[in-house]
């Protein structure tokens, strides 16, 4: 155990009676540790009988802690520890600091326990439990009632029943609101129309005004005026 902590960066700061803990710089190096120290621990049980075999759990928070010499102690460290009890016999618990830097980082899967109290600790925290095996995880979280529907698997420790989240029909638009957004968008397509109508006959006036006081023997008002009248029958021919 202690050369698969070394092996991902970690150290280990006590290992008390059959307890062992171990500090890691990255939430990433110390899951990933812990996953591979319980591989190790279940490939050697498989081989041993029953009454041999030795099952550990693993508890996981990022949070502040007190270095004291070699030691470290404070919340951080009794969070760990009572995650560790909420572990399942070979598994993995983790708080949601530390599952917030791992969520997309690592080919797990996660389980939301909900909100736990924890002594001395002034906020609850919401738990997860690490699902070594993902591809196993998914074949057995929806299972096939007799009538061909999927199901939600199981329930997590909190009692809230994990369901997917599926769109209702009332999120989708009605025909009725479907037609209704239609003819909004018409009309104030053509409120639209009518303004840069107006807008245009104003240019016109104004270029026609500057025309006859520059008068200098040209008629020029209607060319800028053409290229303003391009537009707004191209703003028409799309309103259409």
């Amino acid at each position: 155990m202690t050369t698969l902590i070394k092996q991902h960066h970690g150290r280990v700061v006590d290992s008390p009676g059959d307890n062992l803990l171990a500090e890691f710089a990255s939430v990433v190096d110390a899951v990933q540790g812990a996953v591979a120290i319980q591989k190790e621990i279940k490939a050697r049980n498989d081989q041993l009988p029953e009454n041999r075999r030795m099952v550990f759990r693993i508890g996981i928070n990022l949070g502040d802690i007190i270095v004291e010499a070699d030691r470290i102690y404070g919340d951080g460290v009794n969070i760990a520890a009572r995650l560790e009890g909420m572990a399942d016999p070979g598994g993995i618990c983790i708080s949601r600091t530390a599952y917030d830097q791992i969520e997309d980082k690592l080919p797990l899967g996660y389980e939301y326990m909900g909100e736990k109290t924890i002594k001395n600790v002034v906020k609850p925290v919401q738990a997860y439990r690490v699902l070594l095996e993902p591809e196993n995880w998914r074949s057995r979280f929806f299972k096939k009632n007799r009538a061909g529907r999927s199901e939600p698997y199981g329930k997590s420790k909190a009692g809230a029943e994990q369901t997917p989240y599926r769109p209702k029909e009332r999120d989708k638009p009605s025909e009725d609101e479907s037609k209704e957004t239609e003819t909004s968008a018409k009309a104030w397509s053509k409120t639209s129309f009518s303004k840069h109508l107006w807008i245009f006959v104003g240019v016109i006036g104004f270029l026609l005004i500057i025309n006859v006081l520059t008068w200098g023997g040209n008629i020029w008002f209607h060319w800028p005026a053409l290229g303003w009248g391009l537009l707004l029958f191209l703003h028409w021919v799309k309103r259409s």
